[in-house]
């Protein structure tokens, strides 16, 4: 710089600590003051601080100084965040929606299942509740055959015990089929039923 007068015995001091690490500063500015009839530097220096503050504070709100990318990158990072959450909520109800999807599907297998097992019980008891009645009706025709059994015998005593002996023996061989006809029958029930 041309035309600068530095007094005698004047020092300057620029410091920067950057760590571990090397960097490059550029000196953007470098105010300079006298100090020679100053009686307290460090109020001066308190005060010319403050002073240079409310300066470009000043200007910050006449001016508003902030450049039109900042506001820019703002925007666009609330953008982004909004556009994050979004995406999140987003997979969340996918998400949600899916396990929907799989209780909606397990719990319809369970109805078709109770439901198929429900109406095969109904028609194992209507089979039983059909294979009992055939049981009864079954069992009133052996009780009536053995009715009838019982009076053809009281008839057979009553007509005397020295009647033909033939008639007695061919009244018997009868009962005896009848009987075994009957027999025959309730077995064969008892096996197609399993009773």
């Amino acid at each position: 710089m041309k035309d600068v007068e530095i007094p005698a015995n004047a020092y300057f001091g620029v410091s920067s600590a950057t760590g571990d690490l090397v960097d490059n500063h550029d000196i953007i500015a470098f105010n300079v003051r006298n100090l020679a009839e100053i009686k307290d530097p460090e109020a001066d220096y308190d005060a010319w601080a403050q002073a240079d503050l409310d300066q470009q504070k000043q200007l910050l709100e006449e001016f508003d100084l902030r450049p039109a990318e900042a506001m820019q990158r703002d925007y666009q990072r609330v953008l982004r965040a909004q556009a994050a959450a979004i995406k999140g909520l987003t997979q969340d109800v996918e998400k949600l929606k899916q396990q929907l999807e799989f209780q909606m599907a397990a719990l319809n297998a369970g109805i078709v299942s109770a439901k198929k097992n429900l109406d095969a019980k109904t028609e194992a008891i209507g089979e039983v509740t059909k294979q009992i009645e055939e049981q009864t009706s079954m069992k009133a025709k052996l009780e009536s055959h053995a009715e009838s059994m019982s009076a053809l015998r009281k008839s057979v005593e009553a007509a005397g015990s020295g009647g033909s002996s033939l008639q007695f023996y061919f009244l018997l061989l009868c009962i005896v089929a009848l009987a075994g006809v009957g027999y025959n029958r309730y077995r064969k029930i008892m096996k197609s039923h399993l009773l």
